[in-house]
């Protein structure tokens, strides 16, 4: 087996960008890629599987991502690699670009709400508490 071409998306930068995954040790080099120790695998389409952190979704989370067509939000990392017709490994099939728009990245954002302070001897705000707002955003492609 030859070298692949697959997918890789960093949640944390937002982005997506091409990468090559060795043909010897190929597991090693995905948990490298994605951050993790056991990898679990999602079948996406008939053509392409998901590779994301088993437990990336028990750690504790700063954002999931969103595949559309697919029930279940995923944490972390993912590496979207094609599937041959035996269901090997082999490069993605599809242009980054379609990929990307399938992808959302959601996170929470923390808004501060402030307090105005007045009186004879003080002048200046304070936060008097946290809101939460939700962010989504598509991953930026990087060549």
């Amino acid at each position: 087996m030859s070298e692949v071409k697959a997918y890789l998306l960093n949640a944390a930068a937002e982005t997506i960008r091409a990468v090559m995954i060795p043909a010897g040790d190929q597991l090693t080099h995905i948990c490298k890629l994605i951050g993790c120790r056991e990898v679990e695998i999602v079948r996406i389409e008939r053509s392409h599987r998901l590779y994301v952190g088993a437990n990336s979704m028990t750690d504790g989370v700063h954002s999931v991502t969103d595949l559309k067509g697919h029930g279940s939000p995923f944490a972390g990392n993912l590496l979207i690699v094609g599937a041959d017709e035996r269901g090997e490994m082999a490069s993605v099939s599809d242009g980054i670009e379609a990929f990307a728009t399938k992808l959302t990245i959601v996170r929470p954002v923390f808004v501060p709400v402030f307090e105005t302070l007045t009186g004879p001897d003080i002048f200046g705000t304070r936060v008097i508490r946290l809101d939460v707002r939700i962010e989504r955003t598509s991953p930026k492609i990087i060549d």
